[in-house]
């Protein structure tokens, strides 16, 4: 989660965690603490990812979590409810928005803009506001995938699909359980993805000790483990084909002269998963378009939403369309 706050900048950056005392049922740690703990498989905390893909998966926990988060990226108890903008992805339910809102104001937000994350990371990227070239924007996130194509600062075609960055967690440790006999646990895997770095299996290789083990066939727990980065960009390419097959359906389902504008601009990718070596060849391959990662592909989303908060007056049409920035 980033947060920015207006004339300031980001101001804030940590994962979306939360450790609870397992005893007591009180939130004791947050952000990346949180984190660590969850890597570490410490006993007596219970970790909870309250919010995935703009989605409250715990109310209460997101409530914890959004409190301290607001607490901090001010520095105190702000006088006024603040106004707030997010990103929210485009197939969100009304009763996921009311979520969402619900677990902000109970945080102590005031009034509430939303805007499509594909508008946001457009403008986060910096993509031109008059053009005749039209971009499709690819951000995927560790839960889910939102695409939308961006055009003069109108977004449309949008789509959202459950496939993220845990996904490609989920087939690092089914394909390893399935051909060594050994489950490793959601961090291990993510370790692992982060190692290996790349969908290119020359960029990745030499050994890597992951913690938090399990041998299946004897069920014996290993504090740590010696494994080969080799596979794991062969495993991650072939993750990747069910966001590969949706967003080919999505660019051929596009009318004729809109398909050529993108041809012009190509797709823009964002995300923390837009960091893995060779994910824009894979992409602008299957999909027969130029592919770039955006400059900062981890702070696009932020950046984009500071801008609309600096001209909050430039939205309209339901917070779809943005006009003029004002520089």
């Amino acid at each position: 989660m980033h947060i920015a706050v207006k004339g300031e900048g980001i101001v804030l950056r940590e994962p979306s965690f939360v450790g609870f005392d397992s005893q007591h049922n009180k939130p004791i740690a947050f952000g990346s603490e949180a984190r660590q703990l969850w890597e570490r498989g410490v006993d007596d905390v219970e970790i909870v990812r309250p919010i995935h893909s703009s989605v409250v998966a715990d109310f209460d926990a997101a409530v914890a979590m959004l409190r301290e988060f607001i607490r901090r990226a001010l520095g105190h108890r702000p006088l006024f409810a603040p106004m707030v903008v997010i990103a929210t992805p485009a197939s969100a339910t009304q009763v996921e928005r009311r979520a969402l809102h619900d677990s902000l104001h109970a945080a102590g937000a005031g009034h509430i803009v939303d805007v499509q994350r594909p508008l946001a990371v457009g403008l986060g990227a910096d993509l031109p506001l008059q053009s005749d070239d039209s971009y499709l924007i690819v951000d995927i996130g560790a839960g889910s995938t939102n695409a939308g194509v961006f055009h003069n600062g109108l977004v449309t075609a949008t789509r959202s699909l459950r496939f993220g960055g845990n996904d490609l967690n989920e087939a690092i440790i089914r394909t390893i359980k399935r051909q060594r006999g050994i489950r490793l646990s959601a961090s291990a895997a993510e370790h692992l993805k982060r190692e290996a770095g790349s969908v290119r299996a020359a960029l990745a290789n030499g050994p890597v000790h992951v913690d938090d083990v399990v041998i299946v066939n004897n069920d014996q727990h290993l504090t740590s483990y010696e494994m080969d980065l080799e596979q794991i960009p062969q495993i991650l390419t072939e993750a990747f084909e069910p966001l590969l097959e949706e967003l080919q359906w999505l660019v051929e389902e596009l009318p004729r002269a809109q398909k050529q504008q993108v041809v012009g601009g190509g797709m823009v990718l964002s995300g923390g998963t837009a960091l893995l070596e060779g994910l824009d060849r894979l992409l602008a391959a299957h999909l027969h378009l130029p592919c770039r990662v955006a400059t900062d592909p981890i702070s696009c989303t932020i950046l984009g939403l500071e801008m609309v908060l600096s001209d909050i007056e430039a939205l309209s049409l339901g917070g779809q369309r943005f006009g003029a920035v004002r520089v």
